[in-house]
């Protein structure tokens, strides 16, 4: 029995956790839409959005992030077998980029199916 590589499970982890910053930066720069309300931006936001994180994640959002972050993993653990900080490195740049997608994925899902 092998044991999952350490990336994958970093790299899940890492998607999910870093979701809650970017969300909070998305509202503060930009807007956030909060569940039950509308789009909120600003300071005030920044407490909703990191909520509306926790909400969206529990409908499917977590395990979906932790998919694509193993998957992300997975890839820096393939491509970087022999130097385990470049590895480490290139896990956590996926996995933020998993995120980032996401939260801007939800701050503009408007703009790409109409108005909810």
């Amino acid at each position: 029995m092998s044991r999952l590589p350490w990336p994958i499970i970093g790299g899940a982890l890492a998607a999910i956790l870093l979701a809650f910053p970017f969300a909070a930066l998305c509202a503060l720069v930009f807007r956030f839409p909060i569940p039950f309300a509308a789009y909120e931006s600003g300071w005030s936001a920044v407490p909703h959005a990191v909520a509306a994180v926790r909400f969206y994640g529990a409908l499917g959002g977590f395990p979906l992030l932790a998919l694509l972050g193993a998957l992300g993993g997975a890839f820096a653990h393939h491509m970087g077998r022999a130097e385990p900080q470049r590895v480490w490195r290139r896990t956590i740049s996926l996995a933020a980029a998993v995120a980032i997608c996401a939260v801007i994925l939800l701050a503009t899902l408007d703009y790409i199916i109409g108005p909810w």
